[in-house]
């Protein structure tokens, strides 16, 4: 452990800095300085030895008096006891000297706060200036200074951010320039130095009084009680690390029983105050389950947060804390603001934020992209958290046997815990507590009767997905084989959840470059959903470094895309501001013209739902390339061009072409009977933009006629759940019921959109325009009703969606509700904030005629 009795180690360090040349030392310093120091004093002092001074490293045990003579020597002074006279001489001709024990007791705890502070500072994963004080440890501490309470602990699984909250809480509380409570004496230590200690039988109350040096015969408890008044502090003990030292569970039964011997003998000293930081594993096995826990939570306070089911009082950060680590790591502000919302709630987990941001250090920041990074954090995470360590093979037995019992997803989430793990295996049952340790599992009770039922999962679902992709690649022997494929493809029903498996498999392929392997995943008979999401995760690979498509190109052999053509690849996710530099890349492998229409007709929705009335006309003009003004498909009317050239005109200068009105109004003689074919590209584009023109014409008979006969057309259309044409349309239907008086029937509809959107919610299928246009209609209902409460949230819901997403169409369409519902209920903030949002949307768009639509 480190010697705590040595006061002037922090002088020391500064010391040698100067000696060295140097204001601020950094890990790749200490290699040259033990060469500095050899070449000065003939006398080594190892890189990893330098590491420990200097707080890049964990000190398990006290730093030899060799090392110290040798710094000391090493800034000129004839040994370490040399130096700390000096030290004593300077401190004595001071001009003003407090001889008051208690300022030297301060001024010890100070001296080994700092060095505390420096090393958990040094070994934040992220540097800790871009690191960010959570309100709610904040908070946690100053009710537990307030209360009677003796202790009080940070409870969370590794790395979660403990070590880091409580140095920004040393700081913000005792240490910094506007401490709270800078009276108190506060002794912040790792548990390493006290843990060897206790181990041997110490006491916290010997130890501190010996650490403290009050003299003989004296205890601190005696000297705080006789001063308190007269000084108005408190001593306050923080512990970092308190299970670090020994995961044995017979060693942390032991400094258990020490730490609640002292908390339980400090009920008459209620300035005495311990702050430990623990892991949610540690507290499940030695804590909760003591027999004397109904009496440990008279001394403990764990907050109003605490989940008694996974043991976690820290909760994850929140979404504000987030950006504003990603906003000090430098990472430009208009990129954070297109992150998903999936993927902020994971950066949410201080973990996999540290790996983020190691992902995207310096200016080349090549795994930005949230659909790309999340597989190299998550990958990094394992490797450092099972293949790394020491008892992975019993890890990976754990995980197989997990797997299996889940049957690789099929059985759902949870297990049992008795089915999982062998109690009387111990090198298992110690693999297991590292794995709930470092959060690759999660212990749940979910009985609701006394006696616990204990389930395990996974921490997260990716985590499933990534270990049972690992699995199928070690039952083919690292190879991806047509029969492993082949197994899996059948293995699994077709969802996004098999789709994220076959992504790890490409993943592989392409670090491998095994270019026929990455074919051979691409030409599966898989869902438009899933190959979306495996194209996609293709382009963004090769796009990382920046402007490599031709790299892409190449990568298939001509006429690829014809035989496999890419709208089948194609899904409606990819109408996300986010996306358009993919379906730009995309255009590249476009080789037949419905391919290129499809990502034409994507591109100007999406123009259209942005009010980017510039981009809108550059589209139009791509799209009459392709098509013409001629329908050129036998089940059409009028073409893709027409009816785009419609909304463009009519949004834009207000015009209604005759020519193609006529044309969209004819739809019906066209369908007779019902159609087997599938629905063509073209068809889709203008299925897909004539509910919005009846919308935008108020017409809304026609409206919900057309969709209703558009079903009885396409017959398998209404059973295609998950597709996106289908929830567009049911929306229309709604709405226009809704407007021709029919409530409940639009009620029902929606209700039913918002079950399907629900079901099939997932990171993969993301379809924001779709819930957002649900929500605005849902909201209508609402407001018929005069539920007022409920509309609001369904419209302040949609407005919050549709400005994070920058579809201002939509925000436009949500706000003429919205604005009625704050009339109603007399908000006139609320109300004056959204008409200057909207007013700001008008004035940035050359659509002059979307006053209409609000």
């Amino acid at each position: 452990m480190i010697d705590l009795s040595y006061d002037f180690i922090v002088a020391l360090q500064k010391e040698v800095l100067y000696r060295f040349g140097v204001e601020v030392m950094l890990p790749g310093d200490c290699k040259h300085l033990s060469q500095s120091i050899l070449d000065a004093t003939t006398k080594l002092v190892s890189e990893t030895t330098l590491k420990r001074v200097f707080g890049f490293a964990v000190a398990q045990h006290s730093f030899s008096r060799y090392t110290l003579n040798t710094l000391s020597q090493y800034c000129r002074y004839k040994d370490w006891e040399d130096f700390q006279t000096h030290q004593y001489k300077q401190l004595s001709g001071d001009i003003i000297v407090d001889n008051d024990k208690w300022s030297d007791l301060k001024n010890k705890a100070d001296a080994v706060s700092y060095y505390t502070i420096v090393t958990l500072k040094n070994r934040s994963g992220i540097p800790f200036n871009n690191t960010v004080p959570r309100q709610y440890c904040t908070a946690h501490i100053e009710r537990f200074l307030e209360s009677d309470y003796a202790a009080t602990a940070l409870i969370a699984p590794s790395g979660w951010g403990k070590s880091v909250s409580l140095v920004h809480l040393a700081e913000h509380f005792w240490f910094g320039r506007e401490a709270r409570y800078k009276q108190d004496i506060c002794w912040f230590i790792h548990a390493h130095a006290a843990g060897s200690l206790l181990l041997k039988g110490f006491s916290l109350s010997s130890w501190l009084d010996n650490q403290l040096n009050l003299g003989s015969g004296e205890n601190f408890r005696e000297y705080f009680a006789r001063n308190f008044d007269k000084k108005g502090g408190r001593l306050v003990l923080i512990i970092d690390g308190f299970d670090e030292i020994a995961v044995a569970g017979d060693k942390l039964r032991l400094m258990y029983t020490k730490l609640e011997d002292f908390v339980y003998s400090n009920d008459l000293f209620p300035w005495v105050k311990v702050i430990l930081s623990i892991r949610s594993n540690t507290w499940s096995e030695i804590f909760q389950h003591s027999v004397q826990y109904p009496a440990f939570r008279r001394y403990w306070y764990v907050g109003a947060e605490m989940d008694e089911e996974t043991n976690t009082n820290l909760p994850l950060l929140t979404e504000q804390e987030v950006k504003s680590v990603l906003y000090s790591h430098q990472l430009n502000p208009a990129t954070v603001r297109t992150f998903s919302e999936p993927f902020l709630q994971k950066l949410r987990y201080p973990y996999y934020l540290q790996l983020f941001c190691q992902l995207n250090t310096g200016p080349d920041q090549s795994f930005i992209d949230e659909r790309l990074s999340l597989f190299e954090i998550v990958s990094r995470f394992v490797q450092q958290r099972v293949f790394n360590s020491q008892n992975n093979s019993f890890k990976i037995r754990i995980l197989d046997q997990l797997l299996a019992l889940l049957d690789y997803g099929r059985n759902g989430q949870y297990t049992d815990k008795l089915l999982l793990l062998n109690q009387q295996d111990l090198a298992l049952a110690q693999a297991y507590k590292e794995l709930l340790a470092d959060n690759i599992l999660v212990e749940e009770n979910l009985s609701q009767e006394i006696m616990f039922h204990v389930k395990v999962r996974f921490a997260h679902n990716f985590l499933l997905e990534y270990f049972t992709a690992m699995h199928f690649m070690r039952e083919s022997g690292q190879q991806l084989t047509d029969d492993m494929l082949q197994q899996i493809l059948t293995h699994f029903p077709a969802s996004a959840y098999r789709g994220s498996i076959f992504k790890w498999l490409l993943r592989y392929a392409i670090n491998q470059r095994q270019t026929d392997n990455t074919h051979k995943i691409l030409c599966l008979p898989l869902s438009n959903l899933e190959k979306s999401v495996l194209l996609e995760y293709l382009v963004l690979h090769y796009q990382q470094e920046g402007d490599r498509q031709p790299d892409l190109k190449h990568i298939f052999p001509p006429g690829y895309f014809k035989k496999y053509p890419l709208n089948s690849f194609i899904s409606d996710d990819f109408l996300h501001p986010g996306k358009r530099k993919v379906l730009t890349a995309l255009l590249t492998l476009a080789e037949a013209p419905e391919d290129r229409l499809k990502i034409r007709s994507i591109l100007f929705r999406l123009a259209l739902l942005q009010l980017d009335a510039e981009q809108c006309e550059a589209e139009l003009n791509n799209i009459k390339k392709i098509c013409g003004k001629e329908p050129q498909d036998e089940g059409l009317w009028v073409s893709p061009y027409e009816i785009c050239l419609f909304i463009y005109e009519y949004l834009k200068f207000g015009i209604v072409n005759e020519g193609i009105r006529e044309k969209i109004y004819d739809y019906a003689r066209y369908w007779n009977g019902s159609s087997r074919q599938p629905i063509t590209v073209a068809q889709e584009v203008v299925y897909r933009n004539m509910g919005f023109i009846f919308l935008l014409l108020e017409d809304y008979e026609h409206l919900f006629n057309f969709s209703k006969r558009l079903f009885a057309y396409h017959p398998t259309l209404p059973y295609r759940t998950t597709d996106s044409l289908r929830q567009v349309l049911l929306c229309w239907q709604a709405y226009a019921q809704l407007q021709l008086g029919h409530p409940d029937t639009a009620s029902r509809i929606c209700r039913h959109v918002d079950i399907v959107l629900s079901k099939n919610a997932t990171d993969r299928y993301c379809i924001r325009h779709v819930e957002t246009l649900q929500k605005i209609i849902m909201a209508h209902v609402y407001n018929n009703r005069q539920e007022y409460n409920k509309a609001l949230r369904a419209t302040e819901g949609a407005m919050e969606i549709a400005l994070k997403q920058d579809m201002k169409l939509l925000a436009l369409l949500n706000f003429s509700l919205l604005r009625k519902i704050y009339k109603q209920l007399q908000l006139e903030k609320q109300l004056d904030q959204a008409q200057q949002q909207v007013e700001l949307f008008h004035k940035s768009t050359s659509f002059k005629q979307t006053a209409r639509l609000w």
